[in-house]
């Protein structure tokens, strides 16, 4: 099926990257956030536990000194100087309540919640609703439970949530977009490399550098390795275009004066006819030669990126009506139907020349398996960024196994070899494609027909030079 290459930029690797260290960043602060509430809120709970274990000392005595007078008027001393919020049970051996006590501005302990049972001359401590308590078992057997109410740990407590999302919110998110940004940043020389080795491989630019960071590192040695080894292709091609330049001049001169031979020969012989017949052959073989001599370098240019191109402005009706005139005769000589079919005023720019080559082949390659009554229509249309040339036809179609290898330099199926061809037409029409930032594509199905089709750009690619 026929697809058109995405050259849109590839975010993912930036995208994961900068992902993993904005989340690397969050757990930390998350886990510091949590770790530090977990410290301060035990460093608190230690202090309440140690004030509420001195005041039970303080009620102990008063308990076993005056009794409830005692404790009660310790309680009113308690509330009026220090404004402690406290509580007081004293339980009996067999759980009864003795004493049960608290200052007026205490809130009502939740003493199921704050229930301690120690050894005798033990103490613990426990938490419930704000309150921190403590139990001791007394001498005579009684335990006595003291509870002091501290609306500190709450506060704190309210205080280090609002915390998280009036600073380490905020914190959270710059720190996560700051990593994002880094990443982003420090990833841009490796797009640009990308970017100039896509603009080449689609332009054949081989002029096109990598601007390398001003700060030393890594990616300055990239790009500066990446230039090197393009500074190295480019002399190849450099190398390989002046080959291709010598290998055409010294096959070409030798054509030429046998060519001049040939047609020399048959001025000279006009009236020896098994002579010119002779000399015809030989000057049809020669125009053969040249002809595959020309196609070969042709195409080995366009893979080298060297081809040159004479861009123009086309029209695409009267590049199609120029290729189905050329071809009007052979069509009808096959019994077949010749169309064209294409939107008035739909232009491009591009070689008119290599172009109507390129689709005289496509036409030429479908003519020759085509029977009586059979039909190759020529379209042209526009879709999103490119013009699509198409050449279609309702012949025998190509088989799925050689669909592959049709653009190969020489490929012929079993089918064509009877047919007259070298296998270079579409290999041709391959490089011109390419040599135009488009792609030449194909689709066939056996008994039906077969459809060629010419992606170009609107426009031709914009050199980026040493950007």
């Amino acid at each position: 099926m026929f697809s058109g290459a995405s050259e849109r930029p590839d975010w993912r690797f930036s995208l994961r990257l900068a992902l993993g260290v904005g989340g690397l960043f969050a757990v930390a602060v998350i886990a510091l956030y949590f770790g530090a509430g977990t410290l301060l809120d035990r460093a608190l709970a230690r202090e309440e536990a140690s004030l509420v274990l001195d005041r039970s000392e303080d009620i102990r005595l008063a308990w076993q000194n005056s009794g409830d007078e005692g404790l009660t008027g310790l309680l009113r001393e308690l509330e009026t100087t220090t404004g402690e919020q406290l509580a007081v049970r004293v339980e009996g051996a067999d759980r009864s309540v003795v004493f049960n006590g608290a200052t007026a501005n205490a809130p009502d302990a939740p003493w199921a919640d704050l229930s301690i049972a120690p050894a005798a001359g033990d103490k613990g401590v426990s938490a419930a609703g704000g309150w921190i308590a403590t139990a001791t078992t007394l001498s005579s057997g009684e335990i006595m439970r003291t509870a002091r109410f501290s609306g500190v740990l709450a506060d704190v407590r309210a205080a280090y949530r609002g915390l998280f999302v009036t600073a380490v919110g905020p914190l959270l998110l710059a720190g996560i977009s700051g990593g994002v940004l880094m990443v982003f940043v420090a990833l841009r020389p490796l797009r640009r490399t990308v970017a100039v080795m896509r603009h080449i491989v689609q332009t054949g630019d081989w002029a096109a550098r990598v601007t390398p960071p001003k700060a030393a590192g890594e990616m300055r040695n990239l790009a500066e390795a990446f230039n090197a080894v393009l500074e190295r292709q480019q002399r190849l091609v450099e190398r390989l275009r002046q080959s291709l330049d010598h290998v055409a001049h010294d096959l070409r001169t030798p054509l030429t004066r046998l060519r001049a031979a040939v047609e020399s020969g048959l001025e000279k012989t006009a009236q020896d006819s098994a002579a010119r017949d002779v000399l015809a052959d030989c000057l049809e073989e020669e125009q053969r030669v040249r002809a595959t001599l020309d196609t070969l370098l042709d195409v080995a240019e366009a893979e080298a990126g060297a081809m040159k191109l004479r861009r123009e402005t086309i029209q695409a009706t009267d590049l199609l009506a120029e290729v189905a005139e050329l071809y009007e005769f052979a069509a009808e000589e096959k019994g077949a139907r010749l169309e064209v079919r294409t939107a008035p005023g739909l232009e491009f720019e591009g070689d008119h020349v290599r172009l109507r080559r390129a689709l005289a082949n496509l036409v030429d390659n479908a003519l020759k398996y085509l029977g009586d009554g059979r039909s190759v229509v020529l379209s042209a249309e526009l879709s999103e960024r490119d013009v699509l040339l198409r050449v279609q036809d309702d012949g025998p179609g190509i088989s799925p196994e050689d669909l592959p290898r049709i653009w190969d330099r020489l490929f012929r199926a079993d089918r064509s070899r009877t047919a007259p061809g070298l296998g270079l037409g579409l290999s041709l029409v391959k490089a011109i494609a390419e040599a135009h930032d488009g792609q030449a594509e194909a689709d066939s199905t056996p008994g039906r027909g077969s459809i060629f089709l010419l992606r170009l750009p609107r426009q031709p690619a914009i050199k980026i030079g040493g950007n």
